[in-house]
């Protein structure tokens, strides 16, 4: 099984069957329960496991992973707060180089090896031995996709401004104010001639 879950890393792909193939590639697909995923933005659950699938491939430069996320999560409408369910994919793609060393084939590992200014300054994460942690590419990505004001329904109309009712579910006797009292006095300003 080239990946397993649980304990601080939940998502680890093992590349040991490709290290040393320039080229090779490997397929992933598993499962990540909502407990190893947690909170995403301190709010959106997932309410199912997240299916990751995707491939790594040796380049000999890197091992650069692509796949895609997706799951069902709880979140909160924009709208109404209420709660409510959507469903979120997001691709990703990321590099992973081993620090201090360029090439991911060689067999031996450089654990000890000197990070220069190049790897520093490269966007790829780091790895060491035969295994690549998704965690943070897997949280960033669903992160990334998740709706910025996710709605319940596309005609939500939401909650009343004055009483606080929602709108969906009943109707109120307010109407609408024209202005907010607190900005009145803004409203004789245009009014009045300019002064020379």
């Amino acid at each position: 099984r080239p990946y397993n879950w649980g304990g601080e890393e939940a998502v680890q792909l093992s590349i040991a069957s490709i290290r040393e193939q320039r080229g090779a590639s490997l397929p992933f697909d598993f499962m990540v329960s909502p407990a190893e995923l947690g909170a995403l933005d301190g709010e959106a659950r997932a309410v199912a496991p997240v299916h990751v699938h995707g491939q790594v491939t040796n380049t000999g430069e890197s091992m650069l992973v692509q796949g895609e996320a997706r799951g069902q999560f709880a979140m909160t409408c924009a709208r109404c707060l209420q709660p409510m369910r959507a469903e979120v994919a997001a691709e990703f793609q990321e590099r992973f180089r081993r620090p201090g060393g360029r090439h991911p084939e060689r067999a031996q590992d450089r654990w000890e090896a000197p990070v220069s200014l190049a790897d520093e300054e490269d966007d790829a994460r780091p790895y060491h031995g035969d295994w690549l942690h998704l965690d943070d590419a897997v949280r960033e990505a669903l992160l990334l996709h998740m709706p910025m004001k996710p709605v319940c329904e596309p005609d939500c109309r939401g909650l009343c401004p004055q009483c606080g009712a929602n709108l969906n579910e009943t109707t109120c006797d307010c109407r609408p104010e024209s202005i907010d009292p607190r900005l009145a006095v803004l409203k004789e300003w245009g009014k009045r001639p300019d002064a020379d």
